[in-house]
């Protein structure tokens, strides 16, 4: 019964999909429709503004790293300046690891090299979502402290004393997870699963990078963490402290 609400959930899902080239539009807008998503395709930044000048904004986009005229990565960099926080998947041509890296520190939920495998993408809409779901109906609604910080799960928010601080999605679900399990060492594995829904592939870093970030923004020291703390040769632990 639970599988069968998120699926009807899913099936009202809006996702927007910055394509460029005709024969991936049509092939993935037609694959995702008839999984039972609305998708909005669109090949230029005009398309998008217009959009978002009426308010109107997507549950997922994926976005394509090279367009006309257009920069995908300094575009996800100002979506998230901007505030906009849903999940952005980041296709690209290569599948160079630096580009992994680079998409994932700019706030990317998931990256995709091309040619894209129309299965596996929806695949990762549909654990991405799940996840989303799972989490914004997660009872009771709960506030962790730690040192200056609180994590509001009931508002998806983080502050520090009475400033806001931005965090995509990934980052929030990755701190919500490491906040549930103070002081208990979670692999990096076990930790991919629970915030992306996947296990990591060999030389994959893009947990380590999500890590990274987080840490830019809880720890005073990056390079000497007091709250993240890695666990070497398995993976992190989150010590809060008093």
């Amino acid at each position: 019964m639970n599988d069968l609400k998120i699926d009807l959930i899913m099936s009202k899902t809006s996702i927007w999909l910055m394509e460029t080239d005709p024969v991936s539009t049509q092939l993935l807008t037609t694959f995702l429709g008839k999984s039972g998503y609305k998708v909005t395709a669109m090949a230029d930044l005009s398309a998008m503004q217009a959009l978002l000048d009426k308010s109107n904004s997507p549950d997922l986009m994926v976005l394509q790293s090279t367009m006309h005229q257009i920069d995908g990565m300094a575009l996800l960099r100002h979506l998230r300046q901007q505030g906009h926080e849903w999940p952005i998947f980041m296709t690209s041509a290569s599948s160079d690891p630096i580009d992994l890296i680079l998409a994932l520190e700019m706030g990317a939920d998931d990256f995709l090299a091309k040619p894209i495998n129309p299965r596996e993408l929806l695949a990762r809409i549909q654990a991405c979502l799940r996840r989303i779901h799972r989490l914004s109906h997660s009872a009771p609604p709960e506030r962790y402290k730690f040192g200056p910080f609180v994590l509001d799960l009931n508002l998806r928010s983080l502050s520090k004393g009475k400033k806001s601080l931005h965090l995509t999605t990934r980052e929030y679900d990755l701190l919500k997870v490491l906040v549930a399990h103070p002081n208990q060492a979670l692999e990096r594995q076990d930790l991919a699963m629970r915030v992306m829904g996947r296990p990591l592939a060999d030389n994959d870093r893009s947990l380590d990078v999500q890590v990274a970030r987080l840490r830019k923004i809880i720890e005073e020291q990056p390079d000497k963490p007091r709250y993240l703390q890695t666990v070497w040769g398995s993976g992190y632990v989150f010590t809060p402290g008093r």
